[in-house]
């Protein structure tokens, strides 16, 4: 009989994007996998076979424990308070990864402690392995169905962010001229960005499909291009090349693309980063770290478009 795993990462949805790295892994190693995380993030697991989801609402985490049941490992992705109270309660046997968070918090303030530091490593280097990459399946009747929808082969926009510090403020711009250079454009998101990207030209899912929809669509994409968001790992997590446009958080907190992934655009500046999240307002108004022109950020979106044409 296999071994039983249970990986543990609660939130966000990049996070837990993210952690899709170790199922192959723990698989590999004779586990079967399953992966608790809170509703709606259980959505990416919808239609990938190799693990089972457990999603609960946020505030049902202790009456769910009893309910678990018994598991050979727990990988605990999350490490914060909530987990080590689970790993109390529930005993066995529990890895977790190098979280870094006194450095991670200290480098929005001292420029020597910004360095190279990759969350899906950290994950994988908490089950022994290496050189993986986030991965999450999309049934083959689902990327059909949409295929039939929208095509392929087009551009994927992702505009949101949950802090203005950290959204690119010229994707409509962006979207105009893809447009207008002859690419299709499909720009996704949730209801807030719907709002926002109500006059946005090509065609608006915002906060109209489901989150296992986003990822058939994400799929089908030549090229996606988003902030550091969710949205941006969720692209990655199904194999679509990226472009990463960073604002006011850095590389060092852990969340940029493996050069295999696509391109970041990141300036850089002494200021950066200024929040561990991206929070709050630019302190010097202009928001300076986001200043891409449009013709730069297409410039590597026509890059890859020409890679993936010509592999």
């Amino acid at each position: 009989m296999d071994k039983k795993a249970l990986v543990i990462r609660l939130s966000s949805l990049g996070d837990v994007a993210l952690a899709s790295c170790v199922i192959d892994p723990l698989i590999s190693k004779g586990y079967q996998v399953s992966f608790l995380t809170y509703k709606p993030y259980d959505e990416l697991f919808k239609d990938d076979h190799r693990v089972k989801a457990i999603g609960i609402k946020k505030g049902e985490l202790w009456s769910a424990l009893k309910d678990l049941g018994d598991f050979d490992l727990y990988v605990d992705l999350q490490k914060n308070l909530k987990t080590f109270y689970m790993r109390f309660k529930l005993g066995g046997n529990w890895v977790s990864y190098d979280k870094q968070s006194i450095r991670r918090r200290l480098s929005v303030y001292f420029k020597s402690l910004r360095r190279k530091y990759s969350i899906v490593d950290a994950y994988l280097e908490a089950i022994g392995e290496s050189n993986k990459r986030p991965k999450l399946l999309v049934s083959d009747e689902r990327l059909q169905r949409w295929e039939e929808t929208l095509g392929k082969d087009y551009v994927c926009i992702g505009p949101g962010a949950r802090y203005k510090k950290k959204r690119y403020p010229h994707y409509r711009e962006l979207a105009k001229l893809l447009i207008d250079k002859g690419y299709r454009v499909v720009i996704v998101g949730d209801k807030k960005d719907k709002e926002e990207t109500k006059d946005y030209p090509g065609v608006n899912l915002c906060g109209d499909i489901s989150l296992t929809d986003v990822l058939a669509v994400l799929k089908l994409s030549k090229v996606f291009v988003g902030n550091d968001s969710g949205l941006l790992h969720m692209a990655r997590s199904v194999g679509t090349k990226c472009v990463q446009i960073y604002g006011g958080t850095h590389p060092t907190l852990g969340f940029s693309l493996f050069e295999d992934e696509g391109f970041v655009l990141f300036k850089n500046l002494e200021c950066q980063p200024c929040h561990i999240h991206g929070r709050g307002h630019c302190k010097f108004g202009d928001y300076r770290c986001l200043d891409f022109s449009v013709d730069y950020v297409f410039s590597y979106i026509e890059r890859l478009s020409k890679e993936n044409l010509n592999p």
